[in-house]
């Protein structure tokens, strides 16, 4: 794959192209993610395989991967006093399959926020990650705008970035394709549109926030 020749060349204080600073998505760019995929379809077919009772479980997980991904269609439906938008999403998934939010919420946080961290090292882009690096290097700032958790992430990946922008903290930053985690970094930083360059995988998501932006991008 030849993803680094899509990206610009560094140099001292800026890229290629004038970019003074690079956002990244995280899932799918930062690491493969078909072969963490693998990894966790194989933990989660041990783990079921001896608990048979429980693979409804299973069920919750694929329906929070759509709910999450197209939360736009589902937010209206969703209940307003909920809290936070993993709560709402919980919630969401609790109503579609006749449970308690608390359960959805433990078999989520278990395989999609933390048995996935210890498999991350194993599946993490070491060309990308060396790229990150040689940013920072010559002083140009990388942030990372998920629409999932990222500080756990970063770590097992070893990839330290200068600013984190995901939903569920206290700004309140909406999920892709909405543009907001873009605005923010250039708000918070003193950046405008054409001195960032956002980097992705899912043009849906991604390349989509970004035009929304009025940011380039570059999809992987």
């Amino acid at each position: 794959m030849a993803r680094l020749e899509q990206l610009p060349q560094i140099r001292e204080g800026e890229t290629e192209g004038g970019y003074r600073a690079v956002v990244f998505d995280l899932d799918g760019t930062l690491y493969n993610q078909k072969k963490l995929r693998m990894i966790m379809a194989a933990r989660l077919g041990l783990h079921y395989l001896i608990r048979p009772l429980k693979i409804r479980e299973l069920l919750w997980l694929k329906t929070f991967r759509k709910v999450r991904d197209n939360w736009e269609a589902y937010e209206q439906k969703a209940a307003k006093d909920a809290g936070t938008l993993d709560e709402k999403q919980y919630a969401c998934v609790a109503k579609i399959h006749g449970t308690m939010p608390e359960n959805v919420e433990t078999v989520i946080r278990r395989w999609i926020y933390e048995n996935p961290l210890s498999a991350l090292e194993k599946c993490v882009d070491k060309k990308i990650r060396a790229y990150i690096f040689e940013l920072r290097k010559n002083h140009i700032p990388v942030f990372i705008f998920s629409d999932y958790p990222i500080e756990d992430k970063l770590n097992a990946l070893e990839i330290t970035a200068d600013g984190m922008y995901a939903p569920g903290d206290e700004r309140a930053i909406e999920l892709k394709p909405s543009p907001m985690g873009l605005q923010l970094i250039m708000k918070e930083h003193g950046l405008t549109p054409d001195h960032i360059l956002m980097v992705g995988d899912r043009d849906v998501k991604d390349g989509e926030a970004a035009r929304r932006a009025d940011v380039d991008y570059v999809i992987l």
